[in-house]
């Protein structure tokens, strides 16, 4: 489906279908779902949309966030897609279940729970796709830089008598975890398509790198679209002087009456 012709009822689907990717099956049985095949045919059924929709909205997010399939790795994350990762990355699974439930229990297509940018005006969402969309832009250069590194890392001698652990879909705050007899080594990768530019930390990132001090590395990559060259920071907190952004996303907050 273009983006372009996405209906409300598809958009929604499509938070439900990243909560499917990113949580898997405790997430199919969170929603109350049998299988993967019975959440499909009552999502679609709840939200008038083909089964078959669903599923492929699911396999479109799990390059990007699930631990057990590979999904639609060869084709361009679409804005929709970005979009959605970027404003729930940083929720719970409870929060995230939450609005799936709300999602699908509303007969409203403009229910409160769904707050993602792609609900945006008709113009604003034309706009996502006139132009290149950031965030798939980013993810794109970090997935080059991450392949560059695990290219390079057998010849670090930093590394030497050490394993490589991918840690990209666990989400706690760093992409690799190089293990040692007795230690490990947080490794975050950064990639830049010129020799000098800008980079971003989430949140957690940062929070992480200062607790780890000097067991965190930046693995920054320069001149992505020329000669890559990779650069090994120590405890980059200690060095990167970064300003503070904010950026839209989703916030969650839990009340009861007392």
């Amino acid at each position: 489906m273009q983006e372009s012709l996405m209906t409300q009822a598809h958009k929604r689907a499509l938070v439900i279908a990243y909560f499917l990717s990113k949580f898997d099956r405790k997430g199919v049985r969170v929603l109350g779902f049998a299988s993967f095949n019975d959440a499909f045919d009552k999502i679609g059924q709840a939200l008038d949309v083909k089964p078959s929709t669903v599923k492929q909205m699911r396999d479109s997010f799990d390059p990007y966030c699930s631990q057990v399939r590979v999904g639609w790795y060869q084709r361009k994350i679409l804005p929709s897609r970005a979009n959605v990762i970027q404003a729930y990355d940083e929720l719970s699974e409870a929060a995230m279940a939450e609005i799936v439930k709300q999602i699908l229990q509303s007969d409203d297509a403009e229910t409160e729970a769904y707050t993602a940018p792609i609900t945006a005006t008709e113009a604003q969402l034309q706009s996502l796709l006139d132009e290149e969309n950031v965030f798939a832009a980013r993810l794109r250069t970090g997935e080059k830089a991450e392949a560059f590194f695990m290219q390079q890392y057998p010849n670090l001698s930093q590394f030497a008598g050490s394993t490589l652990e991918d840690t990209r879909k666990l989400g706690i705050g760093f992409d690799f975890r190089v293990a040692f007899p007795h230690s490990y080594l947080a490794i975050e990768v950064k990639g830049i398509t010129e020799a000098q530019g800008y980079i971003s930390f989430t949140d957690k990132e940062w929070a992480v790198a200062e607790m780890l001090n000097t067991d965190y590395l930046l693995a920054l990559v320069r001149s992505l679209d020329s000669t890559p060259l990779l650069e090994m920071i120590t405890a980059p907190t200690s060095h990167l002087k970064p300003k503070m952004r904010t950026v839209e996303s989703v916030s969650i907050s839990w009340s009861a009456k007392v």
